[in-house]
């Protein structure tokens, strides 16, 4: 469970495991090519989806490549063709979830790739002076004082989660989460309504893998147990904790 580089990490190693992974995917991506398909199309962020679904391909290098290629110039300039290719697929079938499958299949993935929710939603952080920044973007590269720590997180609107996540918590032996930006990329899977009661009333060993440095706006100073304890508001229970 995460979102971004960190999940691509995880899900990179643990793809030939044997095991039969199910990645469940924050969805409050606001920023860069999400950013932009999401506001000129109306569809969901599928960044960190894209990233999923090449760290879980066993598909020939050439088109796993081909998926994380970023255009530098034109129009395109800063778009993924993976992103573009989720984005084309949601148009045209009008549901992400099935813009999901299609590229699942294409790529040829070992697993599954489950947006925590399939509903449009804004971040917003609240901070330590009362202050409220809207969008994931804004919290991952602040234009605020980024010194000042984050009391509150929530979701614009509140919204439900995807039952695929759902049940795909309550079948697992494992649940990884991170590593990744703690404010930006993990906590959001947990604001989604379901999906922290499904983690605590759920049996399976439950892992977290702590990023090995801050970042500033959003766990600058944090200690390993500023971590820890965060995420205790969230999940009753770590079985097992890196670093």
């Amino acid at each position: 469970m995460g979102g971004g580089t960190g999940s691509f990490a995880v899900l990179s190693g643990l793809r030939d495991s044997g095991h039969h992974i199910s990645a469940i995917v924050t969805m409050s991506d606001n920023g860069g090519s999400s950013g932009l398909l999401r506001d000129e199309l109306g569809v969901l962020p599928p960044g960190d989806v894209r990233q999923c679904l090449v760290a879980l391909s066993r598909a020939r290098k050439p088109l796993r490549e081909l998926f994380t290629h970023r255009f530098s110039r034109g129009s395109l300039k800063g778009h993924t063709v993976g992103n573009l290719f989720l984005a084309g697929l949601e148009d045209m079938t009008g549901s992400f979830n099935k813009a999901v499958k299609t590229a699942a299949q294409v790529l040829q993935i070992q697993g599954k790739v489950i947006p925590v929710t399939l509903k449009k939603v804004t971040l917003v952080a609240t901070l330590e002076n009362g202050k409220r920044i809207y969008g994931e973007t804004n919290i991952d590269i602040p234009k605020h004082d980024g010194s000042l720590r984050i009391k509150k997180l929530s979701l614009r609107p509140a919204v439900l989660a995807n039952e695929e996540a759902i049940q795909s918590i309550k079948e697992a032996d494992h649940i990884i989460i991170g590593p990744g930006d703690l404010y930006s990329s993990i906590i959001p899977n947990f604001l989604v309504k379901g999906v922290a009661g499904a983690i605590n009333a759920s049996k399976a060993k439950k892992i977290y893998i702590c990023s090995i440095m801050t970042k500033f706006g959003e766990t600058n100073n944090f200690q390993v147990s500023d971590f820890f304890h965060t995420l205790q508001q969230y999940i009753s229970d770590i079985d097992y904790f890196y670093r």
